[in-house]
């Protein structure tokens, strides 16, 4: 739901694949460190962290276990909507606009157009989960100066909505994984598709009246999916019986 920090000087921009490389550079560099067993290493991700995560571990298999919570596959949301109602072919109008911005930033000297990836101004129509997002990303509760609520269309849309997180996940993601979600979450939708493509060993942990965002920091809901997730990875990272004491 986030995109990358706006630093001084650079375009933001969301790439799902450099965020699933992102992911696995992260192992790269706990698989350096002398206190980190290399063989007991797995992911939590939330939102389309989730997604990441999930992408990365059916091409990286150095990752032994993994956690979604409110997953998202960004790819899949905004081609066919938050509610996932919508149709692949419903991203056609926003490509055929993406092409006349290129045409018209490399040929007519127009300036880029940035698109916002939380509602700057929700309203009646903004589903719950998206004006939650903005109280989140938009106000102190957790608002960083170096994220401004935007990411470049013509280097960030081609890329999202040809991307799909959970793509031969049936056949590629032979971990075992827990998926968490709010049963008032209008994303839940991907965690439960994910959770019946997989077929390595799988829970699914359906938290009752919660929200998307709701396990961002509302105490009551990560609570919940830290209890959870816990016992997960005990059992799933245990060190084998001949490393024990």
């Amino acid at each position: 739901m986030s995109a990358r920090p706006t630093w001084p000087g650079s375009s933001p921009a969301e790439d799902p694949y450099a965020r699933v490389e992102d992911v696995r550079a992260a192992v790269d560099h706990m698989q350096s460190l002398d206190y980190v067993d290399a063989e007991r290493i797995g992911t939590l991700g939330v939102c389309a962290g989730g997604g990441y995560s999930v992408n990365a571990a059916m091409t990286d298999y150095r990752i032994k276990a993994l956690t979604t919570v409110s997953a998202v596959n960004i790819g899949t949301s905004f081609r066919r909507g938050w509610y996932g109602t919508e149709s692949d072919a419903a991203a056609v109008p926003t490509l055929q606009a993406l092409a006349q911005q290129r045409t018209a930033e490399a040929a007519q000297g127009a300036e880029p157009t940035y698109l916002p990836y939380v509602p700057a101004e929700p309203d009646d129509n903004t589903p719950r989960d998206l004006v939650e997002a903005n109280d989140y990303y938009l106000t102190p509760r957790a608002q960083h100066p170096n994220a401004k609520n935007k990411f470049l269309f013509t280097k960030s849309v081609s890329r999202i909505f040809t991307f799909d997180a959970f793509h031969m996940v049936e056949d590629l993601l032979t971990q075992p994984i827990l998926v968490v979600a709010g049963s008032e979450a209008g994303s839940l939708w991907m965690s439960t598709e994910l959770h019946g493509r997989v077929r390595s060993p799988k829970q699914l942990q359906v938290v009752e009246g919660g929200t998307h965002m709701d396990f961002y920091n509302v105490p009551k809901y990560v609570d919940r999916a830290v209890a959870v997730a816990t016992p997960f990875f005990r059992e799933h990272l245990a060190a084998k019986p001949a490393e024990q004491g």
